[in-house]
């Protein structure tokens, strides 16, 4: 699995406004959704910005990720937020909580 994760600073707007215009018909959750090897997505919150996290299967579809982002976020929401830094990499190690057992 290779994950996709892009740093950005909210220039204008709110935080929900920008999940809104992701999440939305058209949006780059749609967008990673279509292309091949998408496994997840998550935008996060944090006092610096926002934080956008994807996994796919492969390098070269984390790398095009990369690039429909850039075109996504230029042609949507580039008015709102601001590339900061963007990496893409092999997961070497991912958890989650145990499941709780049955009763």
């Amino acid at each position: 699995m290779h994950a996709r994760v892009a740093y950005y600073k909210l220039l204008s707007g709110t935080f929900e406004q920008v999940v809104g215009m992701v999440e939305a018909p058209g949006g780059l959750l749609e967008t990673f959704r279509e292309r091949p090897g998408f496994q997840s997505y998550e935008l996060i919150e944090t006092p610096a910005g926002l934080v956008s996290v994807s996994h796919w299967q492969t390098s070269p579809q984390a790398d095009e990720a990369t690039r429909a982002a850039a075109a996504w976020v230029a042609g949507h929401i580039g008015d709102r937020v601001k590339l900061q830094r963007s990496d893409t990499g092999e997961v070497v190690l991912s958890a989650s909580a145990p499941m709780a057992a049955a009763h």
